[in-house]
Order: C-alpha cells, then sequence, then structure tokens
C-alpha cells in the first residue's frame, strides 16, 4: 500500500476500527490514517447514546473470524471530528444510516444524511463521521477480492434478473475504481419520497446480518452474500432509492442541488418547500437559494419546469384528457395550467398534442 501512497511513513499500528487486529493502520504526516482490511468483509454498527458530552458511541464489530465490542465517549470523538482526523480505506466502505442525523465530513466538506440514506466511499476519499443525538449506523467493508467475487457469481447466473445489477450505477463506480484508482468519488443515496419502506428494509437487512455474523452455522458466508446482494439491488433500485455519483471537484452545493432535483422529478414538480425541507434536513430558504445558485431561478419556477415536462409526456403517451392530465398534476385551475403550459412550451396543451400526433402519423 505505501507504494501506492508514498506519503504514508513506516510508523504502523494494528487495530479492529480502533480495537482488535482485522485492520491495518498506518498513519501519513498529517496524522490521517489508512485502514487496511484483512478480511474478506467486515460491518461495523455504532450505536450513539445521545448529543451531551458524557454521552458515548457504542461500537461493535464484526468479521468471519473475529469480533469486538467498545465504548468511546462522544467528547472524544468531537474533538477528533473537530481536529479533521479523517481516514481512507483500501477497502469499499457503505455508510448506512438505520437512525438518527449523521454528518458526514468528505475531505472537510460537511454532507448530512438522515434515516434511510447511504453513502459509498471508494479508495481515495479521507472522510469521518459525526452524531448529533441519539443515532444507528452500520458500516459495510467490502475487500476488493470480495467485492470482485460477489459481482462475478451474477456473470454466470441462473437467473437473467440477476445480471442486470451489472448495468447498476453501484457495479460500475466499483469496476472503474478497480480499473482506475485515485479519482476521488463516492455514491450518494437518497430514499425515493413514494418508497415508505426504504428505512424498513435497511433495519431488516442489518438484523439479518447481525443474527447471521452472531450466530454463524453451515453457509453462513453464502447467507451473507445473498443479504448483501439483497442490499445491493435494493439501493440500485429507482423506486427505492434515488443515486448520485459525486466528483470531489464538484462542491457540496452541487450535491444538495442533485438531491433537490430527484427528489422533485419524482414528484413531478409538486412538492412544497416544507415537504424538501423534511426530507433532506435543510432550511427551506437554503434549499430556494441552493436552487437559483445552479438555475437562477426560484424553487417554484424550476419545479414547474419538471411538471410540464410531465404533462407533456402525458399529452403525447397517453389518452387522457387535459382537464385529467392538470387535476393529476394538482391544478385546481385549469386556466393556470394552460398559461404555465403555453409559456414552456410557446403553445396550448391542444395544440401540442396534435402537433405531436401529426408528427407521429408522418414517421
Amino acid at each position: 500500500m505505501s507504494k501506492s501512497h508514498p506519503k504514508y511513513n513506516e510508523s504502523t499500528i494494528s487495530a479492529f476500527k480502533g480495537n482488535g487486529n482485522s485492520i491495518h493502520i498506518e498513519r501519513n504526516e498529517e496524522n490521517q490514517s489508512i485502514y487496511q482490511i484483512n478480511t474478506p468483509f467486515q460491518i461495523t454498527y455504532i450505536a450513539c447514546s445521545g448529543s451531551e458530552p458524557e454521552d458515548y458511541l457504542n461500537i461493535t464489530t464484526l468479521s468471519g473470524s473475529r469480533s469486538c465490542h467498545y465504548k468511546q465517549e462522544l467528547a472524544i470523538h468531537h474533538r477528533q471530528y473537530n481536529n479533521h482526523s479523517l481516514h481512507i480505506h483500501d477497502y469499499f466502505e457503505l455508510l448506512i444510516v438505520l437512525e438518527g442525523t449523521v454528518t458526514q465530513m468528505i475531505e472537510n466538506k460537511e454532507y448530512l444524511y438522515t434515516p434511510g440514506s447511504c453513502c459509498l466511499i471508494n479508495r481515495s476519499l479521507y472522510h469521518l463521521e459525526d452524531y448529533h443525538g441519539p443515532s444507528r449506523v452500520l458500516f459495510i467493508g467490502f475487500s476488493v477480492a470480495f467485492i470482485q467475487e460477489l459481482f462475478a457469481s451474477c456473470e454466470t447466473a441462473d437467473f437473467i434478473q440477476e445480471k442486470e445489477i451489472l448495468n447498476s450505477t453501484f457495479y460500475n463506480f466499483i469496476m472503474n475504481d478497480l480499473k482506475h484508482p485515485g479519482p476521488k468519488a463516492y455514491l450518494d443515496y437518497i430514499p425515493a419520497i413514494g418508497n415508505q419502506t426504504s428505512t424498513a428494509m435497511l433495519h431488516k437487512i442489518n438484523s439479518s446480518i447481525m443474527e447471521v455474523m452472531l450466530h454463524p452455522t453451515f453457509g453462513a458466508t453464502h447467507q451473507i452474500k445473498g443479504l448483501f446482494s439483497l442490499l445491493i439491488a435494493n439501493l440500485s433500485n429507482e423506486s427505492y432509492y434515488h443515486c448520485t455519483e459525486v466528483l470531489l471537484e464538484n462542491n457540496s452545493d452541487a450535491l444538495i442541488f442533485s438531491r433537490i432535483s430527484h427528489l422533485i422529478e419524482e414528484r413531478n414538480g409538486r412538492i412544497s418547500r416544507d415537504e424538501l425541507a423534511r426530507q433532506l434536513n435543510y432550511s427551506g430558504d437554503y434549499i430556494n437559494r441552493i436552487v437559483n445558485k445552479f438555475t437562477g431561478l426560484c424553487l417554484f419556477d424550476y419545479s414547474m419546469n419538471f411538471c410540464m415536462k410531465k404533462a407533456a409526456y402525458e399529452l403525447t403517451h397517453s389518452d387522457k384528457s387535459i382537464t385529467d392530465i392538470a387535476s393529476e398534476l394538482h391544478f385546481s385551475n385549469r386556466t393556470h395550467f394552460y398559461k404555465l403550459f403555453e409559456e414552456k412550451y410557446g403553445m396550448t396543451p391542444k395544440v401540442y398534442r396534435q402537433r405531436h400526433a401529426e408528427d407521429r402519423s408522418l414517421s
């Protein structure tokens, strides 16, 4: 590893996420750390008891051959976070927020993660998490050999549906990092508003993983692979999650704008500022400023672009009446709907439908 990262010195210690011996840690000149995994996979479950300095992190780390449990005072963790004591991995790490709100510092930029949201970190990003109150978080570390083996089995799978994962953002993100290591990137996952089961699904998978890890029997490794595969499949399902690949060259506002756009598009532009604020855990004023920064529009006008896009799609791909389309898009005033549509497309909905019908008949 030192050949790939020459800035690391010879000072090393062995640790298991801070206590044990299944992760090897090196420190660089800035006292930042690199974690090197010695097992195919590893999970770390962290429960934060509260937000006061006397509260603590309750940490359990499990792999196939080793396990440990320890506590860390929250005050000590906050001090490390404030000192930017970041770390990096030689493996891929998936952060899953089960409860509470977590701040992820990635290369000195902060991002909020709420229940049900996830983040897949590649092998080139320095990062650290901070906890703001009662919360539960699961970290899954995939070694390079393990994740390659997990995906290689898809290529010879009996079910055609299994091979669909090979077209996913998750798979391409992993493969791109293996072929071209170095770029600093991560995947950001937020639950789709329309899916009310994503957080419950994560809890269920977490419970199953912990049960197998704590009480392994014959076939435990296959069970773990199956649970990891189920998790990746659900994260890759657009009905469950919105995924954004983030390159470090992009600033933090770009990620927030992407999250906003995903949720607006999911609701066809009909989502209030207050609901966006609840979903993203940012103030409505901040959300409006982000949208204006990237589009020059206010939140309402930007949202209406998605709304009119959906209206145009329905006009050309369905036999619904214009009144029904307007109603489905929550317009109680048909005149207002007509006005916005004509401003967007330069013609009325009726003319728009007729012209596209004529174009199809000519082709």
